[in-house]
């Protein structure tokens, strides 16, 4: 849920205390207290949290240029190294040597939708070249649909002419540095990097995945997908079109000979959610592999950002919290902390709940419960029904609870009537909710029996494949 529900939440659970209602008419807005309480979970994970988490890997497939805040970051070529593969970055030089032009077949994988992975050939003109900047010298290499804007934006090239580059690095078989001309990096290196992560963390340990956005010129970003694919042993990484922050694409599709990364996968493990992450105009996820045991079998499985819907999100939380501000209230001296403390508790409880209405769940009372409870799936934490839904049932509680805590009452109808009357809407938009659920439980249900499906697994093992 939107941090506004949860907030509103919070000032829901004030009003059912007379004596709190009593000092909100007074203009004592202590009580308000329980709203922070109910915005308090998400308030620590985001500001805090996230910040102080601890990272194995960091995927930053484009680096900000520190001046302009965005990619690709200008570099000297003396700074680029093996460890910048698949990255993308723009480079400032003098064309020191042609090495070669002409034409030639290009042989690169393509995935089919339902994952097939096929092999694609296909003829291209290319040119290569060296490029100096006054620290080092590096070959320069375009071809295919690249070349062709690259003849555009620069003409004919020759030696001594200056320019500005950009494109991912790449490293030879000798071990030499080339830069591919391009408009975004190459998404096998992240596809590497998790597929590491996950062997890592079956054999050594949890291990914590940092996956940065890509920001280009004009506050745009390029999308990228995730797949986890367990049955075919394998991580696979779309890169996609360009977006604008509300992710609307506007174009810039990426040849399909560098639109796909694929690494294979050596350690049985199964994804909780069935569908790919999708990294665009967000900061960019952080996901958790931990080793784990499922259907009696040991995997790796994932955890979306695993700093989040932790023991902040807990019932127990909402005790602390509840204790805490009855000890600091009852100390000044205000008359009604019994009550604040129970309305403050109560809030964060409705946050923890209206959470659990989404996808990713929580662990509700550590330390007695070890594990997370799934969410009920009734729509993402953006959803615009949800946060209807829930944000008018909260504000149709707080006139219900104003008006039977007035005398003479305002509206002079009984209360079931009157609650009635209130949160229609909330019925109407929770019901559409539960009906769109099942049948994205059917959905999820036959994913999910693909997602976690280790018989690929137990095939390699018998021929000796892992």
């Amino acid at each position: 849920m939107r941090g506004f529900t949860h907030y509103i939440s919070g000032l829901a659970a004030v009003t059912f205390f007379p004596a709190l209602v009593s000092d909100l008419r007074m203009g004592i807005l202590i009580p308000v207290i329980a709203a922070a309480a109910a915005y308090f979970p998400d308030f620590v994970d985001f500001k805090f949290g996230k910040f102080f988490a601890r990272r194995d890997y960091e995927i930053d497939p484009a680096p900000w240029d520190e001046k302009k805040h965005y990619a690709p970051k200008l570099v000297k070529i003396r700074d680029l190294s093996e460890k910048n593969r698949y990255q993308f970055f723009a480079v400032r030089g003098r064309v020191e040597e042609i090495l070669a032009r002409g034409s030639g077949t290009i042989s690169y994988e393509i995935v089919d939708k339902d994952g097939t992975v096929k092999t694609v050939s296909e003829e291209y003109n290319s040119i290569v070249f060296t490029l100096t900047d006054g620290t080092g010298k590096i070959t320069v290499e375009a071809f295919g649909d690249d070349y062709r804007f690259f003849e555009e934006e620069f003409g004919e090239i020759r030696e001594g002419k200056e320019m500005l580059v950009f494109g991912y690095v790449d490293v030879g078989e000798d071990g030499s540095l080339r830069l591919v001309i391009s408009d975004a990096p190459h998404p096998q290196g992240i596809a590497e990097t998790i597929a590491k992560a996950i062997e890592e963390a079956y054999h050594e340990g949890e291990r914590i995945v940092k996956i940065h956005n890509i920001r280009l010129p004009g506050d745009v970003y390029r999308r990228f997908w995730i797949y986890l694919d367990p049955p075919k042993k394998e991580v696979r990484v779309e890169m996609g079109p360009i977006v604008t922050p509300g992710g609307v694409s506007i174009g810039g599709e990426v040849p399909e000979y560098r639109k796909y990364g694929i690494a294979k996968v050596d350690v049985p493990f199964v994804k909780t959610y069935p569908k790919p992450t999708s990294v665009d105009s967000f900061s960019g996820p952080e996901i958790a592999f931990r080793k784990t045991e499922f259907n009696g079998k040991t995997v790796v499985k994932d955890r979306f950002l695993p700093w989040h819907h932790g023991f902040s999100h807990s019932l127990t939380m909402g005790i602390i919290i509840g204790l805490i501000v009855f000890a600091f209230f009852k100390l000044i001296g205000y008359s009604h902390a019994t009550e604040l403390a129970l309305a403050s508790m109560l809030g964060q409880w409705l946050h923890v709940f209206e959470d659990q209405l989404g996808f990713m769940g929580s662990n509700l009372l550590p330390p007695i419960t070890k594990d997370v409870v799934p969410g009920f799936k009734l729509g993402e934490s953006g959803s615009g029904l949800t946060n209807f839904s829930t944000a008018w049932l909260m504000i149709a509680l707080m006139i219900w609870n104003f008006n039977r805590f007035t005398d003479p009452r305002p509206i002079p109808i009984s209360d079931m009537k009157l609650l009635l009357y209130l949160i229609w809407p909330s019925i109407i938009g929770f019901g559409i909710a539960i009906a769109r659920s099942f049948k994205l439980r059917r959905e999820i249900a036959q994913l999910m029996d693909y997602y976690t499906n280790l018989d690929a697994f137990e095939e390699l093992e018998e021929v000796g494949g892992i």
